[in-house]
């Protein structure tokens, strides 16, 4: 049960525009409308996305006039998003052949 709690959280993060919205998110609660602005997508599919992290647990919604107004309920996934994004960048510098210890040493100078 706990992999499939685990791989369901991943697959509602599993889209650019979802891990976009869970940023947007860690700064204040926004309504569907702002973040499909925001997204440059249509407030429909802002929506879909967000009801998909809201049933994995990601967000919560409230209701705020005739607007449902998005919160993030997990900060801790950004860690892990975070960590999942360095940890892609540099293998791709391995495979090209950057050594991303050296890069650093490089940019600190």
């Amino acid at each position: 049960m706990h992999c499939e709690l685990t791989a369901h959280m991943f697959k509602a993060m599993a889209h650019p525009v979802r891990v976009f919205l869970l940023d947007k998110l860690s700064v204040r609660p926004w309504c569907v409308c702002e973040l499909a602005a925001e997204a440059g997508v249509d407030k429909s599919v802002a929506s879909k996305h967000l009801s998909m992290l809201r049933e994995a647990g990601l967000v919560e919604s409230t209701r705020r006039g005739t607007q449902i107004e998005y919160s993030l309920s997990a900060p801790c996934v950004l860690e892990l998003a975070s960590c999942a994004e360095g940890t892609v960048l540099t293998n791709r510098k391995k495979s090209l052949g950057i050594n991303p210890a050296s890069e650093v040493q490089g940019n600190a100078r």
